[in-house]
């Protein structure tokens, strides 16, 4: 099949590929991208001779680049992406093409990532993507099926790098085979799950599995959903991935990056998605309006959501050696965050309000975006605040888990296990919102106040989407 047929309708379902923990430098990049018409798709043949093995064709390249002044600038981009893919004794005459381009003196490939983010004269010219997509299919040929030529963009595709994995190379958990919490013995108390409950069904989702395995696909009471988990900006979030056809779309892991967050494939479309921000944002669905919605879901010990929800089940982690032991991956709590130790990625923008790895809680309505520091907001424990006009309560547990819910201009103090507000009135606290359980004065309006679906993540990876964001430190 050629490119222009696999640019014209979905490709098939794409098979997963053999897992590597060998993680590379990925690009972060948020320079424009605004292509300059002074530098057409042709002249970036130069900066291919620039990763040739002859270091007479690499001068004689880098001579050519030189010459075109200014407009040479728009091929920095890719010159940054040749970087990656060129050995490193092959790399003085790019190095030093780079250098008399942008006026930096740099060296490594970490350093002239974070620059970009910083230049933002340093748009690429015009046939980037095939040229990006030329150096990714030494990865995988399957990826100009998913950066195919004139793909819709919601994102710079400068910043579109790779993660160090092929298409699907983590498995996505489909369908997983679920038990009651009572033949879960192999559970700890102290470990940490994704709670869900949806029509009237609860179940939970092992961090130990998830940190695998990133994706899962299921379906919870009667809903499809995808549970996507960033590891490297600390992100998991559900959601809905029903679909107006009928039938729902399947996530996995597209072995791509964008800001150092995850960017998800569906199988139906291929196209790119966003982990933080469930856009489709590269691909036959990003000029559309879909968009995946986010839904409720607790990041708990798995005690404490036992003690809410003891009719929850949870993954059967037999059946998970069995599914995917050709993976090799040991399900024990932190496994796998240490076989990622010392695993990073350039960032370009950064903020020191809080430090990088700290760990938030993070909300979005509409356009505004908030985090609340997590450590003082699990010691209040209840928190009244507001986010772009809505007024909000976060009630947060010993235990690490953090539900926020509208208020409706109500104020509430702590009783037992639930909420008393200022007349008096009970509520209940569920996954899905506040119930009052005694009509009061005030309670009768509203029987119920609905949750705000928000996430943990770290401060690095919330602010890389979300500069303009408000920040509550306690």
């Amino acid at each position: 099949m050629n490119r222009d047929s696999r640019a014209g309708r979905p490709a098939a379902l794409l098979a997963p590929a053999a897992l590597t923990w060998a993680l590379a430098l990925a690009l972060s990049v948020p320079a424009p991208s605004l292509l300059s018409a002074a530098v057409g798709a042709d002249s970036w043949e130069p900066v291919r001779r620039l990763m040739a093995e002859s270091r007479k064709e690499r001068r004689a390249a880098a001579k050519e680049i030189v010459e075109l002044g200014d407009p040479a600038r728009s091929l920095v981009p890719g010159m940054v992406d040749a970087l990656f893919f060129t050995p490193r004794n092959q790399r003085r005459e790019l190095l030093e093409t780079l250098r008399e381009l942008t006026g930096e003196d740099l060296e490594s490939y970490r350093d002239w990532v974070e620059l970009l983010g910083s230049r933002e004269d340093l748009a690429p010219a015009d046939g980037y993507l095939e040229w990006k997509v030329s150096l990714f299919e030494r990865i995988d040929e399957r990826y100009d099926a998913i950066l195919y030529p004139g793909a819709p963009a919601r994102i710079r595709l400068e910043e579109v790098v790779w993660g160090g994995v092929r298409i699907a190379g983590i498995p996505a958990v489909v369908d997983p085979r679920m038990v009651p919490a009572s033949e879960a013995e192999w559970m700890l108390p102290d470990e940490r799950v994704f709670g869900v409950e949806l029509g009237g069904e609860a179940r939970a989702y092992p961090v130990r599995i998830l940190s695998w395995h990133e994706m899962l696909n299921d379906t919870v009471g009667g809903q499809p959903v995808a549970l996507s988990y960033c590891t490297l900006c600390g992100s998991g979030i559900l959601y809905s991935t029903a679909t107006p056809g009928g039938e729902p779309y399947s996530l996995g892991t597209s072995g791509l990056l964008y800001r150092s967050n995850k960017l998800m494939f569906d199988s139906q479309t291929l196209t790119l998605w966003s982990n933080l921000t469930g856009e489709p944002v590269v691909g036959r669905l990003a000029g559309t309006r879909a968009a995946l919605e986010m839904l409720p879901m607790t990041l708990t010990p798995w005690k404490e959501w036992v003690g809410r929800h003891p009719e929850t089940t949870v993954i059967d982690l037999e059946w998970a050696r069995k599914t995917y032991a050709a993976y090799g991956f040991a399900y024990r709590p932190g496994a796998a965050d240490q076989a990622r130790q010392g695993v990073s990625f350039p960032v370009w923008q950064r903020s020191d309000a809080l430090d990088d790895d700290a760990e938030i809680y993070a909300l979005r309505l509409g356009a505004a975006a908030k985090a609340w520091s997590l450590e003082p907001l699990l010691e209040l424990g209840l928190l009244h605040d507001e986010l772009g006009g809505v007024p909000l309560v976060l009630v947060a547990e010993e235990s690490g888990a953090v539900r926020a819910y509208e208020s409706g201009g109500r104020r509430f103090r702590r009783a037992g296990a639930g909420l008393v507000d200022g007349d008096g009135g009970e509520w209940r606290i569920t996954e899905a919102g506040l119930v009052a359980e005694a009509e009061g004065e005030t309670s009768v309006e509203v029987a119920a106040l609905p949750r705000v679906p928000g996430h943990v993540a770290f401060w690095f990876g919330w602010f890389g989407f979300y500069p303009e964001t408000e920040v509550w430190d306690g």
